[in-house]
């Protein structure tokens, strides 16, 4: 059962998106492959509309998770490459083959797996493979890499290997030494796979230069917007904006307290609005008595806690309330983008995206 609520708004803009797109395509140049991460239902964004508004620009790779986020991009488009980042869960072979996608191999005993299945089935399985070169996450570590690099003709058979992969641990910071020490480990271990394509840049990495950029790069949040770089200059688009209209309006006098825990006491009679969302919808506690918003180019700010489903805000200082309660104010965008929210409770601008709730309106901007 869908319940929107109709008082709070996440504008999406899918131009936006597209002009991010065109920038990277402009820094990567022609020649290299711009893959999209749209993991995360597109870092919470909504991965039909956001891939859909990607295949009319012309990007036919594209990156998610997990076999179910996979399966979901399969059904809106027959065509397009989908890679599968966390790799090969026993149970899945099947549904792999069935609706043709690249498991993105992680260590000997998937490749080992997908080897036996296809001994079966015989269908030249397209994979790419993962080598791990300093994230210490996921990949084939350096004992594997060697053995597969020395048995490469044993241990690969059936399959087909279409992309070689690692993924950059430090590349928001260009000044990391590590950065340099996993390009010269890639660059060996790629020139053992010379018929396929190479891949190392996330959306930090696309901008290390063009050595880092190889056959293909994979974009996240620089689609979206999102800062990824310590100290970058952003040449990014805002794509997302977040709204919401007052749910009620009340009167306090000096000396009375607002929401759980009393935080927040009145030093005079004040004006206040209720505004409909809260942590339930990924607006973090941390906000409680330490954000401001907007509303007709005034900075509004947000009194006492973050409840589940609530804030309140100081409207003392807006002359005319009229008209008040069909305005929207905006919470995300503008001034304050998703990087600078990101910035007021210590954390990253992934983190603020793909914690947006379900229960906004969402308003997709393409036109």
């Amino acid at each position: 059962m869908i319940n929107v609520d109709k008082n709070t708004f996440l504008d999406i803009n899918l131009k936006a998106i597209n002009k991010n797109y065109n920038i990277i395509k402009q820094i990567v140049g022609r020649k290299c492959i711009i893959a999209a991460t749209v993991k995360a239902d597109a870092y919470g964004l909504g991965a039909d509309k956001v891939v859909n508004s990607l295949i009319k620009k012309g990007c036919k790779y594209f990156f998610v998770a997990t076999t179910n986020e996979a399966i979901f991009l399969r059904k809106l488009n027959k065509k397009i490459n989908i890679f599968i980042l966390n790799g090969l869960i026993t149970n899945e072979l099947k549904l792999i083959h069935k609706h043709n996608l690249i498991p993105v191999i992680n260590n000997l005993n998937q490749l080992r797996k997908i080897e036996s299945y296809q001994k079966i089935k015989r269908n030249n399985q397209k994979i790419a493979l993962h080598f791990d070169t300093g994230m210490s996450r996921l990949g084939f570590d350096k004992s594997e890499t060697k053995l597969l690099v020395k048995n490469k003709s044993k241990l690969i058979k059936k399959s087909k290997v279409f992309l070689i992969m690692s993924h950059l641990a430090c590349a928001d910071d260009k000044k990391s030494k590590l950065n340099k020490i996993q390009l010269i480990k890639f660059d060996s271990i790629r020139s053992h796979f010379p018929n396929c394509l190479h891949s190392l840049s996330n959306s930090a990495g696309v901008l290390l230069g063009k050595k880092y950029h190889f056959d293909m790069v994979r974009p996240g949040i620089s689609l979206y917007g999102g800062q990824c770089q310590k100290k970058e200059k952003l040449i990014y688009h805002e794509v997302v904006s977040l709204r919401a209209k007052l749910i009620q309006i009340r009167e306090i006098y000096k000396g009375d307290t607002i929401g759980y825990g009393a935080t927040f006491k009145a030093g005079s009679k004040m004006i206040i609005g209720t505004l409909g969302f809260g942590y339930a919808d990924g607006f973090n506690r941390l906000f409680s008595n330490n954000f401001q918003i907007k509303l007709r180019n005034k900075t509004i700010k947000l009194v006492g806690r973050v409840s589940m489903d609530l804030i309140t805000v100081d409207l003392t200082d807006i002359k005319s309330k009229k008209n008040i309660m069909n305005e929207e104010f905006e919470i995300i965008g503008g001034k304050y983008s998703i990087n600078t929210v990101a910035k007021i409770i210590d954390t990253i601008p992934y983190e603020i995206l793909t914690n947006l709730g379900k229960r906004y309106e969402r308003r997709y901007i393409s036109k």
